[in-house]
């Protein structure tokens, strides 16, 4: 092996078994990470397989750097080259990119995010409806879910539709026009990067069998997380030579919702008998109390394959289980607690993490938070480049840099409402594919002029002619004012005020492009005390084009900061903290209600699970006694969670509003105040 840390037997045994298909069950915090790398590590320099025939899959950007950054750490860069350590949509737009022409696409194929998705959906309702009138969220989520539980499952348009009950026929026939369109646009979106390659791997042999050759050995980590759709495009690729090496732990599948099926373990035992499972039991993460806890819980779930995590810490100390009067004294309650404890144990803030079931649950802790001058961050807030008004913008700006850019052309010419609908973005997008030219191009062509009305080409021409007044103005060294009169020129924002019905939220959005602005003119001036030099239009826009696919990353080394964690139960899989404090442990929040009225509650146990491992040597569990519900102001009473009855209540220690905790609290909040003022 090549690190320097011993592995256990069983990692080992997972390490070295190559011979045939293999999933390994890693419980929480066994160094599930850790057997992948080594595993290729393993791969590279005693089974005579090469970089580039290997491919590690995961689900998240950062899982792939982490693999990368310690494979690399162990085997010299040069000679990983073509290495696929990757996510699975990212494995998917790879293989699109190889193949777009067997896949019907232009080499400068589109991705639409989100934002462009509901845009579509909502040109499409109003073309159906023959009104103006937009759809509502709830409308247009109902139809983004429907497509996306349809593409997530291998379902094709015209497949949903023969197979709709009466009810989903709407959403299938709104299914086939958003494909047609997409189509016309040369464009994808999210699911279709891995939906696209299953269904070419499964028409075209040819295209199938050259990446069976090309990658012979497969790794997947988090398998439990896939959907059917995943499954089917890696059962494809891994064909007949089955070697492949699949980690995930079903105790662990917290993401239903989004079309994860836990069951597709037990459906790779079905289709690969002779599978070789290895159990990783052994935690290295948390102190024993904690474990014997999260075992007990999750033995109330149906288990293909039992486990029991252990650990070779000490026991620990007894978990808290805190009930509060409601959840201004709840958020008192963990503030004391975590001040108390940072400052008689010697931690950081950083140390802390603050759980809960849904956002609205943190209400209360981050008032608190902000007047006591606490410091914390709120992991997924959206960054600032994910926001929808940012975007809109920076493809202004992308399109005056390149207007052959048509992703960011097609976003921004109905934005604002220029009167160019959805049938004549369709037609657009047709001619271009036709003609092999771009949308901006495509503009020009007198035959597009015979395709739509007057008016709505007149819009385009009117856009055009705006892009390149804009465009002759900056090569002529107008850029500055170019961009400080963009936003006044479109009337963006009476656009913000007229689509949001909070004056208060239109001025945050139009202070973010402000933002954005000041960036871009900062970088055309230049900044003389810091030394930098002015850039061209072209560089500025650039360089804030990169600080976007960078500002993931960035939102990542975050963690470094010494601040309080506040995250949702799913957020904080994967990560760990030396204390935990789970809130709002209440019936009808976990489990949530819409799961017991479901019978999802399963899924629901795994989640609570997750959120016990979490913590490696002390766990709090807060509920109230009352709550007032989302939008009411009446205080009803409060059930703590079913899942609290269902640990070992040996292992528990009860808080209650009549039974305190006995230890006299009058020296830790007088020291708390202390540190409170110090901080303010």
């Amino acid at each position: 092996m090549s690190s320097k840390f011993s592995l256990n037997r069983q990692q080992v045994e997972a390490v070295k078994y190559i011979s045939g298909p293999c999933l390994v069950i890693a419980g929480a915090g066994s160094g599930k990470t850790r057997v992948i790398t080594e595993k290729i590590i393993h791969l590279i320099n005693n089974c005579n397989y090469k970089p580039y025939e290997i491919c590690a899959v995961t689900f998240t950007n950062k899982a792939a750097k982490e693999m990368r950054d310690r494979v690399s750490s162990s085997i010299r860069a040069e000679l990983l080259k073509g290495m696929l350590v990757t996510t699975f949509h990212s494995l998917g737009l790879h293989i699109i990119r190889k193949e777009y022409k067997r896949l019907g696409l232009k080499k400068d194929f589109i991705l639409f995010d989100e934002r462009d998705q509901r845009q579509l959906i909502t040109n499409i309702i109003r073309e159906f409806s023959k009104t103006q009138e937009d759809p509502t969220d709830e409308e247009i989520n109902n139809f983004l879910t429907f497509i996306s539980n349809c593409k997530m499952k291998g379902i094709e348009a015209e497949r949903s539709y023969e197979n709709s009950t009466a009810t989903d026929k709407l959403n299938a026939l709104i299914y086939i026009q958003y494909e047609k369109m997409l189509k016309s646009y040369s464009a994808l979106d999210f699911d279709d990067l891995i939906l696209k390659p299953m269904l070419l791997f499964k028409s075209n042999i040819n295209a199938l069998q050259f990446w069976q050759r090309k990658l012979l050995y497969i790794l997947v980590d988090e398998y439990q997380d896939t959907n059917q759709t995943q499954y089917e495009f890696i059962k494809l690729l891994v064909g007949e030579r089955q070697r492949f090496t699949f980690v995930g732990d079903d105790d662990q599948s917290i993401y239903g919702w989004r079309g994860a099926q836990p069951e597709n373990i037990n459906q790779l035992v079905s289709d690969f008998p002779s599978i070789k499972v290895i159990k990783l039991e052994q935690n290295y993460r948390s102190l024993g109390r904690i474990l014997h806890c999260a075992n007990v819980l999750i033995e109330n779930n149906n288990h293909l394959f039992n486990k029991k995590l252990y650990s070779s810490f000490e026991y620990g100390d007894p978990i808290i289980v805190h009930e509060n009067q409601n959840p201004v004294k709840e958020a008192e309650y963990i503030a004391t607690e975590i001040t108390a404890n940072r400052f008689l144990k010697s931690a950081n803030w950083s140390d802390f993490a603050i759980l809960y079931r849904t956002n609205y649950n943190s209400r209360e802790i981050e008032r608190y938070f902000k007047e006591n001058h606490i410091p914390y961050r709120i992991n997924g807030d959206i960054s600032f480049f994910e926001r929808a008004e940012v975007k809109d913008i920076l493809s202004y700006y992308r399109v005056l840099v390149n207007p052959n850019d048509d992703n960011a052309l097609l976003r921004i010419i109905n934005v604002p409402h220029r009167e160019i609908g959805t049938i004549s973005t369709e037609k657009l997008g047709n001619f271009s594919r036709k003609h092999q030219i771009s949308l901006y191009e495509a503009i020009d062509y007198p035959a597009l002029r015979d395709e739509m009305n007057d008016k709505t080409y007149s819009s385009m021409v009117e856009f055009k002619d705006f892009i390149e007044e804009c465009r002759y103005k900056i090569e002529n060294g107008e850029a500055i004012e170019v961009v400080n009169d963009l936003f006044m020129n479109i009337e963006y924002r009476n656009y913000l005020l007229n689509s949001n019905k909070d004056e208060k939220i239109a001025n945050i959005k139009y202070d973010n492009i402000c933002t954005l602005k000041s960036w871009i003119i900062d970088k055309l001036k230049g900044k003389s005390k810091e030394g930098i030099d002015p850039v061209s239009f072209n560089e500025a826009v650039r360089s804030v084009c990169i600080r976007e696919m960078l500002d993931q990353n960035e939102n990542e080394n975050e963690y470094d900061l010494d601040q309080i964690q506040l995250m949702t139960l799913h957020s904080s899989k994967g990560l760990e903290f030396p204390f935990v404090y789970i809130i709002s442990c209440e019936e009808n929040i976990i489990p949530h209600k819409n799961s017991i009225e479901t019978g999802n509650i399963d899924e629901e146990r795994r989640l609570f699970y997750v959120g016990i491992t979490r913590a490696k040597k002390n766990l709090v569990l807060s509920y109230t006694s009352s709550r007032a519900s989302l939008g009411s102001k009446t205080c009803e009473n409060a059930k703590y969670s079913r899942f609290i009855d269902e640990l070992p209540q040996e292992d528990l220690s009860f808080e209650t509003i009549k039974n305190p905790k006995k230890i006299d609290r009058q020296e830790t909040l007088k020291k708390f105040d202390q540190l409170k003022e110090l901080l303010k």
